[in-house]
C-alpha cells in the first residue's frame, strides 16, 4: 500500500473491478460515479471567493477533493465530453463569480493566451488555486503531487504554444515522483504513473526523458516490444508472401494486473470502419494462422505500446519508413476487444493521420474523423468510460481533433467545408489560410475586426496584422499585453522576416524567446536571421536551443555546424553534423559538409564513410582534394582526431579507391593514390603504370607544357624505382609479373624522354628529373636483359 495520507481511488483511474465497499468515504464513492451534485460546485465557487489563501488543516482533505472534482469536470466539458450539463456549469459560473473576474488572464503563462474554445476556465483556475493550499500541507504526498503533473499538463494543453513556465513546474514534479515513485508497492499503481510522466514529457517535446521513463517502464514490467518480420498477404490478388511487420509483446513474468476485461470489459469500443476496397485486404494476413490472432493486452500494457507509438512518432523524423514502423503498433491496438476508450479513440486518430497520406485508405480516414468528432459530442459513453486511463492516453482537446478533421478537409479539396469548421472553433489562423486558398483574404480580415469588437485578444491583433500587412496591429498586440506576450513580438518579428528584413526581425524574435523560451519556429528563425546577418553567437544559441526542443530537423544540425565553423570550432561542428545525420540519411549535401569538416577534424574514418555515402547518392561523385589528404594521412600514419593510428583504415581506403578507379578509370591521380597505399613495390608500380598511362592519354600535349611535363617526368621516375624495388622483393609466383612490369616501365620511361626531349623547351626545372629518368632507363635495361638470360 501506499505511504501517503490519500488512498490510491483519489487518482480516478476509472476502471470496472471496484465494488460498493472499495470506498471509504462517501465522497470518493460521489466523484467516482461521476454524478456530480451542481449545487456542490457552487458551494465549491462560492467558498473560494470568500476564502483567504491560508485553509485550515481540517479542510485541506475537502480541497483536495474539491480541486479534483473541478478538474474531471474541466477536463470533461473541454476533452473527453459529453458537453449535456455544460450550460448549467456556465450558469454556476455566471452566478458565482463577479463580471470582472479573468479567469483567462490569470490562467495566462509567458504571455501566452488560453484557446478561445476553452469552456468555464474558472473550474480549471480555481483547482490550480487550490492545489496550491494542499500541497505545502502534503509536499511529500504522491497523490497530490501526481495531481498537479495531470493539472500541469492540462494546462499546457489548452494554450496555443509551449511554455517555459509550465515546463519548469513539470520538470520538478516529474522529478519528484519518478524518485519516489517505487514507494507506490504497486505494479499497476507504478505503471501508470510512469506513463503520465512520459505524456508529459512528450507534451513539452523531451523524447530523450520519454524514451528514459518508458525504458524504466518496460524494464519493471519486464516486458518487450518487438517489430517482427512475418510472411504475409496485404492485398486479395498477392500470390506471394512478403515479410510483413507485426508486434511481438513478449511478457517475461506474470503481471498482476486485471485483463482489459475485469478493469474495462462493459466499454463497447468504436471500431475501426470498414476499408471496402476491391484491392487492398482489411488488415494483413499472415501465413501462419496464429498470427492473425492479435494478443489480448491488458488495460495498462495497451497504453503502455500506445505510448510507445507516441514516442517514436515523434522521435522520428516524418517519412514512409517511420510511418511503417508505427503501423505493426495501430494494428494491435485496433483490434483489441476490450480496453480504455481513451487509448483506442488516441489510436483511432494517429490512425487517421498514417491514412490520410494514402489513396487507398484517404477516404476512411476522414469518415473515421468524422466519427471521432461525433462520439466525443454524443453522450454515447459515460465520464467514467471516457478518463478511464485518460491522464496516460494523450488526450487531446476537443477542438484539435476538430482542427485535425478541418485539415483533412483541406487536403481532401473541401476548403469550404473546412473554412466552416474553422470558423466553429475560432481557429482564426487556419480561417484565415483557407481564405486566402479561396482568394478571399480580404474577408478574413472582416472577420478578425468583427472578433475584435466582440472581446479584444493579443492573437486577434496579431492575425489582422498577418491578414492586412499592417505592422501597427503587432504593436497594438504589444501595449495591450501590456509588454508581456511573447507571441505578439513573434508575430512582429515574422512580419519583417517574410520581407527578409532580418535586422529588422532579430531583436523582435529575441524579445519574445526571452518571455518564452519554448517556441521552436521562433528559435529556428531567429537562427536563421543571425546566420544571414553573420551574428555567429546568436546563431549557435538559437540552433543549439532549438535542437534541444526539436531533434529531428536536419537544417538545423547544418545551419548550427556552419555558425560554429565560422566560429572556429570545428570540432563540435563535427559532432553537430553527426546528429544532422540521423535526422536526414539520405540528404548529400549534408553528406558533404559532414565529409569536409571531418578532414578538416582529422576524423579520417568518418570521412572515408561519408565518401562511400555520397558515392552511394551520387552516381559520379569524386572528390579528389578529400581523396588526397585521407589517404595521404593514411599513408603516412598520422595520428587521427582520438589520437589513434590511421594504418587500421588501409584495407577501407583500399575498398573505396577500388570503386574509384573503377568509375573513373582515366583519372591519373585515383591510380597515384591507390599507389600511395599499396602493400608491394610491385603493386605500386603497376598502379603507377596505370596512372601514367591515364595521363598521358588525357592529355596529348602534356610535353609541350612545363608543369604536365615535370608531372609526367616525376611520374615515371617513381614508376621505374618501384620496378626495380620489385626485382628485389617478390615472392616466387610473381617473377613473370615483375619482368612484365621491368619492360611495361621500360616502354613508358623510353617514351616519356622522346617526347620530352622532342618538345621541350629547356625548362630548368625540369632538366634533374630529365637526367635522373635517363639514368633509370638505361638501369632497366640492363636489369631486364639479364633477367630474360
Amino acid at each position: 500500500m501506499l505511504k501517503d495520507e490519500f488512498s490510491p481511488l483519489y487518482l480516478f483511474n476509472f476502471k470496472d473491478n471496484l465494488k460498493e465497499n472499495d470506498f471509504p468515504e462517501p465522497e470518493l464513492k460521489e466523484i467516482w460515479s461521476c454524478k456530480f451534485d451542481l449545487d456542490k460546485f457552487e458551494r465549491i465557487l462560492h467558498n473560494f471567493l470568500k476564502s483567504n489563501d491560508e485553509t485550515l488543516d481540517d479542510d485541506v482533505k475537502k480541497d483536495f477533493l474539491a480541486a479534483i472534482s473541478l478538474v474531471l469536470v474541466f477536463v470533461q466539458n473541454n476533452f473527453t465530453g459529453s458537453f449535456e450539463n455544460l450550460d448549467k456549469f456556465k450558469e454556476i459560473v455566471k452566478k458565482t463569480f463577479p463580471n470582472d473576474f479573468e479567469a483567462t488572464k490569470k490562467l495566462m503563462v509567458n504571455g501566452e493566451e488560453i484557446n478561445l474554445n476553452v469552456q468555464i476556465p474558472e473550474f480549471l483556475h480555481v483547482a490550480e488555486e487550490l492545489l496550491k493550499r494542499v500541497l505545502p500541507k502534503y509536499p511529500n504526498s504522491l497523490i497530490v503531487n501526481w495531481w498537479k503533473l495531470r493539472v500541469i499538463c492540462i494546462h499546457q494543453n489548452i494554450l496555443d504554444d509551449l511554455t517555459s513556465d509550465l515546463y519548469e513546474e513539470l520538470k520538478k514534479t516529474c522529478e519528484f515522483l519518478l524518485e519516489h515513485g517505487s514507494t507506490l508497492n504497486d505494479t499497476e499503481l507504478e505503471a501508470l504513473l510512469y506513463l503520465e510522466i512520459s505524456y508529459g514529457y512528450l507534451l513539452f517535446h523531451r523524447t530523450q526523458k520519454c524514451e528514459d521513463v518508458l525504458n524504466k517502464l518496460c524494464s519493471m514490467l519486464d516486458v518487450e516490444l518487438n517489430v517482427e518480420g512475418l510472411l504475409g498477404l496485404r492485398t486479395k490478388f498477392q500470390q506471394k508472401a512478403l515479410p510483413q511487420l507485426c508486434l511481438k509483446v513478449k511478457q517475461n513474468k506474470e503481471l498482476n494486473v486485471p485483463s482489459s476485461s475485469d478493469s474495462n470489459g462493459s466499454t463497447n469500443l468504436p471500431k475501426l470502419l470498414k476499408l471496402d476496397d476491391d484491392t487492398r485486404l482489411e488488415k494483413i494476413r499472415f501465413l501462419n494462422v496464429e498470427d492473425n490472432n492479435v494478443m489480448s493486452l491488458p488495460s495498462m500494457l495497451q497504453a503502455v505500446v500506445l505510448a510507445k507509438v507516441k514516442y517514436v512518432k515523434r522521435s522520428q523524423p516524418t517519412d514512409r519508413l517511420a510511418e511503417e514502423e508505427i503501423e505493426p503498433y495501430l494494428n494491435t491496438l485496433l483490434y483489441q476487444d476490450h480496453g480504455p476508450l481513451a487509448v483506442r479513440l488516441a489510436t483511432l486518430l494517429l490512425n487517421i493521420t498514417q491514412e490520410c497520406k494514402q489513396n487507398r485508405t484517404v477516404e476512411r480516414s476522414l469518415k473515421q474523423c468524422e466519427e471521432v468528432v461525433n462520439l466525443i459530442n454524443g453522450t454515447t459513453y459515460s465520464l467514467p468510460e471516457r478518463l478511464s486511463y485518460g491522464f496516460a492516453s494523450f488526450i487531446l482537446p476537443k477542438w484539435e481533433v476538430q482542427k485535425q478533421l478541418g485539415e483533412l478537409m483541406v487536403s481532401l479539396g473541401m476548403t469550404k467545408s473546412a473554412l466552416d469548421l474553422y470558423l466553429q472553433i475560432q481557429a482564426w489562423e487556419k480561417v484565415i489560410e483557407c481564405y486566402t486558398k479561396l482568394d478571399l483574404r480580404h474577408k478574413a480580415a472582416e472577420i478578425v475586426r468583427q472578433e475584435l469588437e466582440k472581446k479584444p485578444t493579443v492573437l486577434l491583433y496579431c492575425l489582422l496584422g498577418d491578414a492586412t500587412d499592417d505592422v501597427k496591429c503587432y504593436e497594438t498586440a504589444w501595449e495591450f499585453s501590456k509588454h508581456t506576450s511573447a507571441k505578439a513580438q513573434a508575430h512582429w518579428g515574422s512580419y519583417f522576416f517574410a520581407r527578409k528584413e532580418y535586422d529588422k526581425a532579430l531583436p523582435h524574435f529575441e524579445k519574445s524567446v526571452e518571455i518564452n523560451s519554448l517556441q521552436e519556429r521562433i528559435w529556428l528563425r531567429l537562427g536563421y536571421s543571425a546566420i544571414t546577418l553573420e551574428k555567429w553567437e546568436i546563431a549557435v544559441h538559437a540552433y543549439i536551443t532549438y535542437t534541444h526542443l526539436e531533434p529531428l530537423g536536419y537544417e538545423s544540425w547544418n545551419n548550427l555546424a556552419k555558425a560554429l565553423i565560422k566560429l572556429g570550432d570545428k570540432k563540435r561542428a563535427h559532432r553537430v553534423l553527426g546528429e544532422s545525420l540521423k535526422c536526414n540519411y539520405q540528404n548529400w549535401k549534408v553528406w558533404e559538409n559532414f565529409m569536409l569538416v571531418s578532414v578538416d577534424t582529422g576524423n579520417f574514418e568518418d570521412a572515408i564513410n561519408a565518401y562511400n555515402r555520397l558515392s552511394e547518392l551520387k552516381d559520379r561523385y569524386m572528390d579528389l582534394e578529400v581523396l588526397s589528404i585521407v589517404m595521404t594521412a593514411i599513408a603516412k600514419d598520422t595520428p587521427d582526431a582520438q589520437g589513434r593510428s590511421t594504418q587500421r583504415l588501409v584495407k577501407k581506403a583500399n575498398t573505396l579507391l577500388g570503386h574509384q578507379c573503377v568509375k573513373f578509370g582515366a583519372e591519373s591521380k585515383l591510380w597515384e593514390l591507390s599507389a600511395l597505399l599499396a602493400a608491394t613495390p610491385l603493386n605500386k608500380a603497376q598502379k603507377l603504370q596505370r596512372a601514367y598511362r591515364a595521363y598521358t592519354q588525357k592529355d596529348l600535349a602534356w610535353a609541350s607544357k612545363q608543369p604536365s611535363s615535370m608531372k609526367v617526368l616525376q611520374l615515371c621516375k617513381d614508376l621505374s624505382e618501384h620496378s626495380l624495388e620489385a626485382v628485389d622483393k617478390h615472392d616466387d609466383s610473381e617473377k613473370s609479373s615483375v619482368n612484365s612490369q621491368l619492360s611495361s616501365a621500360r616502354l613508358s620511361a623510353q617514351a616519356c624522354i622522346r617526347s620530352v626531349e622532342k618538345d621541350m623547351e629547356k625548362w630548368d626545372e625540369n632538366e634533374k628529373v630529365l637526367a635522373e629518368l635517363k639514368a633509370l632507363f638505361e638501369k632497366l635495361t640492363e636489369v631486364l636483359k639479364e633477367r630474360m638470360k
